[in-house]
């Protein structure tokens, strides 16, 4: 076999001829045919009996074809070890010749780019530190006990709130006449929400139960129904009550919801805090991790293999399009391009190609006892354990992502030892719930 590469000057892209003889090519078609030819069926004749010179014409060329494009791959591969290239993606195949004992072709390819780790202790990383309090363990039993509210009248006459639910009837009216829609009676309606227009709850807070009110609010430019965008119109008010939350008492019924099953207020503040603290640790080592490489990746420049980044590009754009089809979009309503995921492909490609580096050149891995000991902490916040390691025993690809994770996990380490490293300390709220 014989190989000419020709490298360019700049970018990616490889040029390469291969010739090699057809003999071997061409017996591999006689073995095809006859392996064809033993399920040919034809009047006259028994199975595996038609003439082959019946079946050369009728699947001769079809046979022939795929045998070539068998052959050119493995040549193509073969030429790929002996020059020892990277190939990044499929090679295109062009200027096929087959003639005088000789097949010659062309395969135009893209090779991975030779990458320059950056010195580790050049990159600045901040650090998150956080810690569980009694504070966040308080409001997080203030917020189960909210989920498990409710509304109870306010006595005497309670001026309404923000936070509080009024029931009212409203009449809507545009210049004096009563609109379609813009009704409702003994409807509930927390003040504060945002479900109504803007101004229409605000102009509730402070009235009473029995009081009537006019008020006067514009529907915005972009409203939903065509005849009331940008209308000044009034509201007729009546509230017939005040409605304040009432928290359910940490009684041993309320604790016993929770699964705790002994009751007791203390018992389900460990609970908590032990689930809190589980939530957190994850929640600092994703940061973490998502910092130092972001970092990283800032730091490298490199040519990026077009076959890889649209190869991203699509899987990025089907990932979306799947996202909105299960939101309730039909396929057609769908309209996106490839220009908005080209940034966060590169940025993708590029953080793949570092790791792999890195990766290789410090021979981290994470080992099965490690991904089994990921699954096994995953589990345990599951009423049945065992039935989640089952399913990641029986889902390979989701084992293989946790691999994956824990890889990203050691190389962010390694990284983070030998980085400049400022450490900053972070609310429980801040770090698991940030504000949008």
């Amino acid at each position: 076999m014989q190989v000419t590469v020709e490298k360019p000057e700049q970018g990616l892209e490889h040029k390469m001829t291969v010739t090699f003889p057809s003999g071997d090519l061409n017996a591999s078609v006689e073995k095809r045919l006859n392996e064809v030819r033993r399920s040919v069926k034809m009047d006259g004749f028994r199975p595996g009996k038609v003439p082959m010179s019946v079946v050369k014409k009728r699947h001769g060329g079809q046979v022939r074809q795929e045998v070539m494009g068998d052959a050119l791959q493995k040549a193509f591969y073969d030429a790929v070890d002996q020059e020892k290239l990277n190939v990044a993606g499929f090679p295109a195949f062009d200027d096929l010749k087959d003639a005088d004992g000789d097949i010659t072709f062309v395969a135009r390819f893209e090779v991975y780019p030779e990458i320059t780790l950056p010195d580790f202790s050049a990159i600045n990383v901040e650090k998150i530190n956080a810690e569980v309090t009694d504070e966040d363990v308080a409001k997080m039993i203030t917020r189960l006990r909210e989920q498990r509210s409710a509304w109870k009248p306010a006595n005497g006459n309670k001026k309404a709130k923000l936070g509080e639910q009024v029931i009212i009837d409203f009449v809507g009216k545009i210049d004096g006449e009563v609109f379609e829609g813009g009704s409702g009676e003994d409807v509930p309606l927390e003040l504060g929400s945002g479900r109504m227009i803007p101004g229409f709850e605000d102009q509730i807070v402070g009235m009473k139960k029995g009081e009537e009110k006019v008020i006067e609010v514009s529907f915005p430019e972009d409203y939903r129904a065509e005849h009331l965008k940008g209308k000044t119109v009034t509201f007729d008010i009546t509230v017939h009550s005040v409605m304040t939350k009432e928290l359910p008492e940490i009684d041993e019924e309320f604790v016993k919801s929770f699964g705790v099953e002994d009751g007791t207020e203390a018992s389900l503040i460990e609970e908590i805090r032990s689930n809190m603290v589980k939530e957190l640790e994850r929640a600092v080592e994703s940061k973490n991790r998502s910092v130092v490489l972001d970092s990283l990746q800032a730091l490298v420049d490199i040519q990026l293999p077009k076959s890889l980044l649209d190869q991203e590009v699509k899987n990025l754009m089907d990932r979306a399009v799947q996202n909105l089809q299960q939101q309730g979009m039909k396929p057609e309503d769908v309209n996106m391009e490839a220009a908005q995921f080209e940034e966060e492909a590169k940025k993708r490609v590029t953080l793949g190609l570092v790791l792999g580096d890195i990766i290789k050149t410090h021979k981290i891995e994470a080992t099965e006892d490690d991904v089994n000991a990921y699954i096994a902490d995953q589990a345990a916040s599951y009423d049945d354990p065992a039935e989640v390691v089952n399913w990641y025993t029986e889902n390979p690809n989701a084992k293989n992502e946790i691999r994956a994770i824990l890889v990203e996990g050691k190389v962010a380490a390694k990284i983070l030892s030998e980085a400049k490293v400022t450490e900053v300390t972070k609310s429980f709220d801040d770090v698991v719930s940030p504000a949008a």
